[in-house]
């Protein structure tokens, strides 16, 4: 697979696990999910081409 693709599954994994943690802690509403999502979708992604770069595909 291309290392787009994992950065893309990286970030949708990092978007789902950051929504969790949200509502995990109990915080809810607009401003959180976005804090929590966009900060799970960028860690998420650099995650992804961090597995891309060590299977060397």
């Amino acid at each position: 697979m291309k290392r787009e693709t994992f950065r893309t599954i990286g970030a949708i994994t990092g978007l789902v696990a950051g929504l969790v943690v949200m509502y995990l802690l109990g915080m809810g509403g607009l401003v959180p999910a976005a804090v929590f999502g966009a900060g799970g979708c960028v860690l998420g992604g650099i995650s992804g081409e961090q597995i891309h770069d060590r299977s060397g595909s």
